[in-house]
C-alpha cells in the first residue's frame, strides 16, 4: 500500500508539475501577445503620422513662398531675374549712349556695378555678364 501512496504522491506532483507548467505556458504567450499587439499598435501610429506629415509637405510645397524659403529659387527663376537685371543693366547704357553718343567706360548706375560686370567690346558694341549662384548670364549688345 506503501507503493500505492508513493505512487499517487508522484502522480498528483506530476499533474501538479503540469498544471504550472500550463499555467505558466499561457501567461507568457498571453505577454507576447499583448508585447505584439502593443509593437502593431505602436507601427500603425508612426505610420499614420509619417503619413500626415507627408499630405501637409505636399500641401504646403504647392505655397511658392515655402518652397522658396525651403528650397531656394529654382534655377529658370534666377535665369529669368538674371535676365531682366540685364535688360535694365542695357536701358541704362542704351540711355547713356543716346545722351553722350559713346558707351560709357563704366556702367553709369553704382548700384547696377554691384551685380552686372560691363566689358566694352568695340566702339558700338559691350557685354553685360551676372553671376547669381551657380547660374551666369551673359549677353552682347
Amino acid at each position: 500500500m506503501s507503493n500505492d501512496n508513493n505512487l499517487q504522491s508522484h502522480i498528483t506532483a506530476t499533474q501538479n508539475e503540469i498544471h504550472d507548467a500550463e499555467r505558466i505556458a499561457a501567461a507568457q504567450q498571453k505577454r507576447r501577445a499583448g508585447a505584439r499587439s502593443a509593437l502593431q499598435t505602436l507601427i500603425l501610429r508612426v505610420i499614420a503620422v509619417i503619413a500626415v506629415i507627408g499630405w501637409a509637405a505636399v500641401l504646403f510645397w504647392q505655397k511658392d513662398e515655402l518652397r522658396y524659403w525651403l528650397a531656394g529659387p529654382s534655377i529658370q527663376t534666377v535665369r529669368a531675374d538674371l535676365e531682366s537685371l540685364l535688360a535694365e543693366t542695357a536701358q541704362e547704357v542704351n540711355a547713356y549712349r543716346e545722351r553722350t553718343g559713346a558707351l560709357p567706360d563704366q556702367l553709369p548706375n553704382p548700384a547696377l556695378a554691384n551685380l552686372v560686370t560691363y566689358r566694352l567690346a568695340g566702339d558700338d558694341h559691350y557685354i553685360l555678364k551676372a553671376t547669381l549662384g551657380p547660374v551666369t548670364q551673359e549677353q552682347s549688345y
